[in-house]
């Protein structure tokens, strides 16, 4: 397991996926991580969250966080310092299209807005304040992003092809499709955060789990897979450290980035 990365510049902002990655198991950021967190931004270094979550869904993490820069729906609303800097979501009609997709055929659904996420289905991994819960029989709104319930990726392909420029994605967690419109990604928000900050992604270190992940880490100048991200994910990151459930997280600043300061 490589934990010491050959770091291609100083570290100016590091980008933390929730789930799987900086939230434990329980959904929770341990003491040390978060002590970790403080000690690089006391050192000057900003803060980013990243994550697949809509703005309500992260909002009580987010809120311990306190990030400088906030990635939210897979990359589709990018905030820095608390104000919008980019979004790109589905229309209305788009969103009422894919929505119906998943209707009917009787498929478990969430779709992101920007103040609320709806859903069909009580999620026991996903069980979260910001949720508003619906049947979508009335449903007739604009969506950041929209999770489809699914492992046949036959579906995601026909279902994502009846709008123009939309892109799907598997979970490596569990058995639902991510659609986002095309160009929408965490690796993609990095450029509009670089050109907002004037930090280079090569100044960027950035920590992930999920197959969301893997561009964000392939782009940033170091990127940090968890030791529980699949296969694929740990291939595209520089450093692979310890589980979610561990202050692997903690370790890796103080041994990588504190340390240089």
């Amino acid at each position: 397991m490589n934990s010491t990365p050959a770091r291609k510049s100083r570290c100016r902002l590091l980008l933390f996926d929730l789930d799987g990655t900086l939230l434990d198991s329980r959904k929770r950021i341990s003491p040390r991580n978060r002590r970790a967190l403080a000690d690089c931004r006391a050192a000057g270094i900003l803060i980013g969250v990243a994550t697949a979550r809509s703005e309500p869904t992260a909002a009580r993490y987010v809120a311990q966080v306190a990030p400088d820069v906030l990635i939210s729906n897979s990359g589709a609303l990018v905030r820095v310092r608390g104000e919008i800097l980019y979004r790109h979501g589905f229309t209305r009609e788009e969103a009422v299209t894919l929505v119906r997709a998943g209707v009917a055929e009787g498929r478990g659904i969430t779709v992101d807005c920007d103040d609320t996420t709806y859903s069909n289905r009580v999620i026991d991994f996903f069980n979260e304040p910001g949720i508003t819960y619906t049947d979508y029989s009335d449903f007739g709104q604009s969506a950041l992003k929209i999770c489809i319930e699914g492992s046949d990726t036959a579906f995601a392909e026909k279902t994502a092809a009846r709008i123009d420029a939309c892109s799907w994605l598997a979970f490596s967690d569990c058995d639902w499709f991510k659609f986002s419109k095309q160009g929408v990604s965490k690796g993609d928000a990095l450029a509009h955060v670089a050109s907002a900050s004037g930090i280079g992604t090569d100044e960027m270190t950035a920590f992930g789990d999920d197959y969301v992940d893997t561009e964000m880490l392939a782009i940033c100048g170091v990127g940090v897979a968890m030791a529980n991200a699949p296969e694929a994910v740990r291939q595209a990151a520089d450093v692979i450290i310890g589980s979610n459930d561990t202050d692997a997280i903690a370790d890796y600043l103080e041994k990588n980035v504190l340390s240089t300061l």
